[in-house]
């Protein structure tokens, strides 16, 4: 399935800067998901969000999803749950980033109870790689945002096109 554009929402711009990119690397048109026509083939780039990519139920009702990326703080691509949605659509995992400062009301609030449980999660185990990068990343922000990332990505539209 050839897609005619790239949808994404974002909340902190990782997810943004990720659908900018992709878009430039396929030569098309961005857009936010609610300025997506309706019936367009798309890829879709949508943040995660306890377990689920943010706008992707909204993006298969409006779009012909021809992949997902959902993009993410962990180090780890854990997305079992987010696969189970998609009806045989590619998914792929991109890295992104934190910053609190771009955060509001119960997105902050969810943010600072992660970070809490992260530490509590390190105190554990020292030897936690994950609780030790989500915990450095909440307490001084991150950004892992990278063309490297999207190379799955290219690689796998290659053929597509």
């Amino acid at each position: 399935m050839r897609a005619s554009a790239i949808v994404y929402t974002s909340r902190t711009g990782f997810t943004e800067r990720y659908a900018r990119m992709l878009g430039e690397e396929l030569s098309l048109p961005v857009r936010p998901l609610g300025q997506a026509p309706g019936g367009e083939t798309v890829i879709y780039l949508g943040w995660l969000r306890a377990g689920g990519v943010v706008g992707l139920r909204r993006a298969l009702r409006r779009c012909r999803v021809a992949a997902v990326c959902a993009v993410g703080m962990s180090p780890v691509n854990n997305l079992s749950a987010v696969e189970a949605g998609l009806s045989g659509a590619p998914l792929f995992y991109l890295r992104g980033g934190y910053d609190g400062s771009r955060l509001t009301g119960p997105y902050k609030l969810v943010m600072d109870l992660l970070g809490k449980a992260m530490e509590k999660r390190l105190e554990e185990d020292p030897e936690d790689g994950t609780a030790r990068a989500m915990t450095e990343a909440i307490r001084h922000g991150a950004d892992w945002v990278s063309r490297e990332q999207l190379r799955p990505v290219l690689t796998a539209w290659e053929g597509r096109a």
